[in-house]
């Protein structure tokens, strides 16, 4: 769920640091995470519990972000006029918890028809994008990479394929790269770097503007999935401290302390902070696989 609600926001944060080198920095994420192997299913030591669950609130609060962000177009975080933005993060994550209070649960591994929907959602948004010519030639904007830039950029998309392996792993990879070619194609590298959203703007310069209701809708339902998927991780995690199943103390004020930090980051830094902490997670994983 990570994918689905990250591909909103996590493509554009990428090229503003990369550019058209997005494009490779997405397969370089896909490689470093298949090098990690497989997070444990339950975490074993103080160091891996504590990398497991600092990356699966840094994704909860990510996940938050994209449905704000969407539903409050220009409104990055709090600070910024009306309350728009940090009433829907509290929505959605208060909405997520209680889900998976009441019983929700979401599989570890989607469901096939999940997975071919997702799969055609974003094979129409590429279809959509080079069925019309951007308005001036976005190809001339490709500029060498700077190895600051396209290290930052794999950093930023790393929390995209962070619990994919095998052949879900190149699928998720091959689906990036063609949503963010077909994003670059129709924006450019500098206008689709401008803001988080820029997924919107993409349809409109498509001449899709009708399209970005359903687009807003779809971002809405990723984030939170997402949520649910992983305050569920939570809760988990706070089951594993206590010896107790349900939510305990620990995994509420998780919650909280994710729906402040969303709505103050909002989605720029959020996605920064996920890579971040994705990446020591990977470390993490690729040292312990070295020992073994």
């Amino acid at each position: 769920m990570a994918l689905a609600a990250g591909l909103f926001v996590v493509l554009a944060v990428a090229a503003s640091s990369a550019g058209w080198w997005t494009l490779a920095a997405l397969p370089l994420a896909g490689v470093l995470t298949w090098a990690a192997g497989a997070p444990a299913a339950t975490p074993r030591g103080r160091v891996e519990t504590a990398s497991t669950t600092a990356r699966q609130w840094c994704l909860l609060v990510l996940c938050a972000t994209v449905p704000a962000a969407y539903v409050v177009p220009g409104a990055k975080s709090v600070l910024a006029p009306g309350l728009g933005y940090s009433a829907v993060v509290v929505a959605v994550l208060l909405a997520a918890s209680v889900a998976d209070a009441l019983g929700a649960r979401l599989p570890e591994r989607m469901s096939r028809w999940v997975v071919v929907a997702a799969f055609a959602v974003a094979a129409a948004f590429v279809a959509v994008c080079v069925a019309i010519a951007p308005a001036t030639p976005t190809f001339a904007q490709a500029e060498p990479p700077t190895p600051l830039g396209l290290g930052v950029a794999v950093v930023l998309v790393l929390p995209l394929f962070s619990e994919l392996r095998a052949g879900r792993l190149a699928a998720a990879v091959v689906t990036s790269m063609a949503v963010a070619a077909a994003a670059l194609y129709q924006l450019g590298p500098v206008r689709f770097g401008l803001s988080p959203t820029s997924l919107r703007d993409v349809l409109v310069a498509a001449d899709a503007a009708a399209l970005t209701s359903m687009l807003v809708v779809v971002a809405v339902l990723a984030g939170l999935l997402g949520a649910v998927r992983h305050a569920g991780r939570l809760r988990e995690a706070g089951e594993r401290v206590t010896g107790r199943p349900g939510w305990s103390g620990a995994g509420a004020g998780a919650v909280a302390a994710a729906c402040l930090a969303a709505a103050v980051l909002g989605p720029a830094l959020a996605v920064q902070l996920a890579g971040v902490v994705t990446l020591a997670d990977v470390a993490h994983r690729l040292v312990r696989r070295g020992r073994r």
